[in-house]
């Protein structure tokens, strides 16, 4: 388990040497800027490591531990031995979270089902006989044979051809004119459903979707960050992440990042589904953050990502071209490559 003490004696060294090698103003501006935008963020981090600590991350401890053994297990050639050091946690953290309210049915199932897999392949040492045993005796009653690694031919007939995608991409625009309609929360779940599926850093999925469709609720979340004044939505999404699934500081930007990938799936699924949405950009300052916990409760390792309007456009309200920039200029090809020492 992570030291924070020393990482927080990592960090106050680092900040002394960039104190010491570069220009006083430079690195007073620095450390100034840092703390008046980030000192939120930060704050989440350092509260969220907290939590993993005490062993309130646990859930996403162990989602992240059987991604791991489903790497080990996709392997062509498997190792006579893998997951060594972490597979009695592993097992622990099942023991743990079976039976606990507010853990989804879905996560035991894939564990359960994921460690007799790896049981059934892996050479028994000491560690991995004793975590057998202990799994044995959970008399685990999810598994189910479909969650676990399975052949890329296996996956769903593509149903989807590249234009049908580029066609939906291409209609999918930022909507800010609205129908006076409420938004039908099925639908909104639909979403969710796609959006589930977007690729996550060990799949955690450390992240959550609030909706909202009250108009004064809605009305006062909008109002919030700027930028979206004289518009009237009917709901909204406000995304966070949860930074108490992570032991390091190094994954400060996967809830971000994870959120964010999950965003975009949510928006494209709308589209199919009849509504329309846009993306309003969450600032970092500190009095934003303030604003936005007095209204919505926030536990202290979560951090606003992005909200989200969303609803019924209406068909006479304009969008903007919003002309996007030619895709020679957002992707190379080998283009960067250093010396790599060859004549």
């Amino acid at each position: 388990m992570v030291n924070l003490n020393k990482k927080a004696d990592e960090l106050i060294l680092g900040f002394k040497r960039l104190w010491c090698i570069a220009q006083p103003r430079r690195a007073a501006w620095f450390m100034q800027f840092i703390w008046s935008r980030y000192q939120h963020r930060l704050n989440a981090l350092y509260s969220g490591m907290l939590l993993n600590r005490k062993g309130y991350g646990n859930l996403w401890n162990f989602r992240r531990n059987i991604h791991r053994l489903e790497k080990g297990l996709m392997c062509k050639v498997l190792k006579p031995v893998f997951a060594d050091s972490y597979i009695h946690e592993t097992v622990e953290y099942l023991s743990e979270l079976r039976f606990s309210p507010g853990v989804d049915q879905t996560t035991i199932a894939w564990g359960e089902a994921v460690l007799e897999q790896y049981f059934k392949a892996c050479q028994r040492t000491d560690n991995v006989k004793a975590a057998y045993n202990l799994f044995k005796g959970l008399n685990s009653i999810n598994a189910k044979p479909d969650l676990i690694p399975y052949y890329a031919k296996q996956r769903p007939e593509l149903s989807v051809d590249y234009e049908s995608l580029y066609q939906l991409a291409l209609r999918r625009r930022s909507v800010r004119a609205y129908l006076d309609k409420p938004v039908d929360f099925k639908a909104v779940e639909h979403a969710m459903r796609v959006a589930a599926l977007a690729p996550s850093g060990c799949n955690r999925q450390s992240f959550k979707f609030l909706y909202y469709d009250d108009k004064e609720v809605v009305d006062k979340i909008s109002r919030i960050p700027g930028g979206f004044t004289g518009y009237e939505v009917p709901s909204i999404a406000l995304i966070t992440g949860s930074y108490r699934g992570y032991f390091d500081a190094r994954d400060i930007d996967m809830p971000v990042i994870d959120a964010s990938l999950a965003a975009m799936s949510f928006m494209f699924a709308l589209e199919t589904l009849g509504l329309s949405s846009v993306c309003i950009n969450w600032p970092a300052l500190p009095d934003k953050d303030d604003e936005i916990r007095r209204l919505i409760h926030l536990e202290n390792d979560e951090v606003v990502v992005m909200l989200i309007a969303l609803g019924y456009p209406d068909p006479e309200g304009k969008v903007p071209c919003s002309a996007k920039r030619e895709t020679r200029c957002l992707i190379s090809y080998n283009e960067r490559l250093k010396e790599t020492g060859k004549a």
